[in-house]
């Protein structure tokens, strides 16, 4: 499952973290190609572009994958 999120702020990236160290399984964001991120990690979000959306992988089931879509709905972008 991937979608975009839009981290274009310090808050929002700090938010963004806490809710996923939350979560119990891995979770990934992928900035341009090949660049894989750690979703909760703070320094390495803080460390690429955020100004253009970055594409999240969540490592979970349907369930699981769907809550926390719910929690983070106002990151997501088109």
């Amino acid at each position: 499952m991937g979608v975009n999120v839009l981290l274009d702020s310090v808050e929002k990236i700090k938010e963004f973290v806490e809710i996923t160290r939350a979560q119990n399984y891995d979770i990934d964001l992928i900035s341009g190609r090949n660049t894989y991120l750690d979703a909760k990690s703070l320094l390495g979000i803080m460390s690429c572009d955020c100004k253009k959306p970055l594409t999240l992988v969540i490592h979970a089931d349907e369930e699981e994958a769907d809550d926390f879509m719910e929690s983070i709905e106002k990151y997501v972008v088109a």
